[in-house]
């Protein structure tokens, strides 16, 4: 009796977890260079989201832990040990390309003292606040990763297969979990107020800063990126698709201030079984 009672545990658990799945990266951090895509843009802009990923990443998993033994219901306790695991890794790995795609030509620790410093702020704030201004960025996150999904062609242009690894399995998980901080918030807190205010500071700052550093890293790497008419016209032509992006995501951003949204309502389910597939080619 006491083995069948493990078992069904065990099988509870399996169901529990069904749908977040922990996976190491097969990226590997050696000799990447930054000019990884097609047009340098691209590069520069993804490198400098990468730029925020590890201290922002171990920050949102703050959040949750924080306020986690609050939380009753054991699907969404399972939930949240599978958000904290695939953010530990994503951690783990950017801080990884982040070291390999750093050089004296290419300089982005010049980044650290500044988020060090706002993580600091963030972390003076009530609960309630870092938590909601997770569930912001969460919801940022997942629009990106469901659009480098929906138009590999203009955003994985030109990847070598070992730098796929790493911005795929990025958001294929950014999408399996993309529910789950917006579940707990909403089960402690439930404030509309909040998630709103937090949602319009968050915009500012993360649009301002992610173009600021894009620009940065863009003048860093202008020999090649602005002074060679080639690579500058693939610019120019990846600045507007940047700007298509941010409209095509509009509607989609602007549905997390109604009062009755959730995540899940944005069905990404094809695309996410399109990034597995792409993840792990059979």
């Amino acid at each position: 009796m006491l083995k069948n009672l493990s078992n069904q545990s065990k099988n509870f658990q399996q169901r529990l977890h069904s749908n977040i799945h922990i996976r190491k990266t097969r990226f590997n951090a050696v000799s990447v260079h930054p000019h990884y895509t097609d047009a340098t843009l691209i590069s520069h802009f993804l490198t400098a989201l990468s730029i925020t990923f590890p201290q922002g990443e171990r920050f949102f998993v703050e959040t949750v832990r924080n306020v986690r033994e609050q939380i009753k219901d054991p699907q969404l306790q399972a939930d949240i040990a599978g958000f904290i695991g695939q953010e530990a890794h994503h951690a783990q790995a950017h801080e990884q390309f982040n070291h390999a795609v750093q050089s004296t030509q290419y300089n982005l620790k010049k980044y650290d003292a500044a988020f060090e410093k706002e993580m600091l702020r963030l972390r003076t704030l009530t609960q309630r606040r870092q938590l909601a201004a997770t569930v912001a960025l969460e919801h940022f996150t997942a629009l990106m990763a469901g659009y480098m999904l929906k138009y590999p062609e203009f955003m994985f242009k030109g990847l070598s297969s070992n730098m796929k690894q790493l911005w795929l399995w990025h958001a294929v998980e950014e999408i399996e979990h993309k529910h789950v901080a917006f579940d707990v918030y909403q089960s402690i807190f439930n404030n509309l107020a909040q998630r709103r205010r937090s949602m319009r500071t968050i915009t500012i700052g993360f649009i301002s800063s992610t173009m600021l550093m894009t620009a940065d890293l863009l003048w860093q790497d202008r020999k090649t990126s602005l002074y060679q008419p080639k690579q500058l016209l693939k610019n120019i032509k990846a600045l507007y698709g940047l700007g298509l992006m941010m409209v095509r995501l509009f509607p989609e951003y602007i549905a997390f201030y109604d009062e009755d949204f959730h995540p899940k309502q944005l069905d990404q389910q094809d695309l996410l079984e399109m990034g597995r597939q792409l993840l792990n080619p059979s």
